[in-house]
């Protein structure tokens, strides 16, 4: 498998879960938790933003429950970022996306008994050693990855559609009621 900036390439399918493509907020990691229940569990990767990640965090719980051995990368931009860039697109302005409360999600992960929670680091070096760490766990692991959230263009993958978000957008509510289904 190779990692680039917002881009995962599988060697084969079925080893990493992403949600991006249709905004499955939580999806990632309980795909993961379902690869241990399978006929024949293999090692996979979830990766997941911090705002994602937060709508089910009980996710660590039952991957060590149900023996789920993989991995959890927790991309913490600390928003909503898909909503801000989708946000921006239509309005120009992000809206209440962003956390005030900042997160230690090494130290949230780590409270859970059978999990190894590992900080990114800082740099491409850093990041190769969490994720060897992470991987030789034999169980649920959790890599916390900080990543940039702002206007230069490596900062997101961009927002493509036109979504209800923030305030209501009569011209997404006028092309929905033009459809025909």
């Amino acid at each position: 498998m190779s990692i680039r900036v917002g881009i995962v390439e599988d060697d084969r399918s079925g080893d990493t879960f992403t949600e991006a493509g249709a905004s499955y907020m939580g999806f990632a990691p309980s795909a993961l938790l379902a690869s241990a229940i399978a006929d024949r569990p293999r090692y996979g990767i979830a990766f997941c933003g911090d705002g994602s990640f937060m709508m089910n965090p009980q996710i660590l719980i039952d991957g060590v429950e149900h023996g789920l051995r993989g991995m959890i990368v927790i991309f913490d931009n600390r928003r909503m970022a898909a909503i801000t860039g989708l946000q921006l697109a239509q309005y120009g302005a992000g809206y209440r996306t962003s956390d005030r409360v900042a997160v230690d999600y090494v130290r949230l992960a780590a409270a859970v008994d059978g999990v190894r929670s590992v900080h990114g680091g800082w740099n491409a070096q850093d990041l190769q050693a969490a994720l060897r760490a992470a991987h030789a766990h034999d169980g649920l692991s959790v890599v916390h990855v900080p990543v940039y959230c702002g206007p230069h263009e490596l900062g997101g993958l961009g927002a493509w559609g036109e979504w209800n978000v923030g305030n209501w957008c009569d011209d997404v509510q006028r092309k929905w009621l033009e459809q025909d289904l």
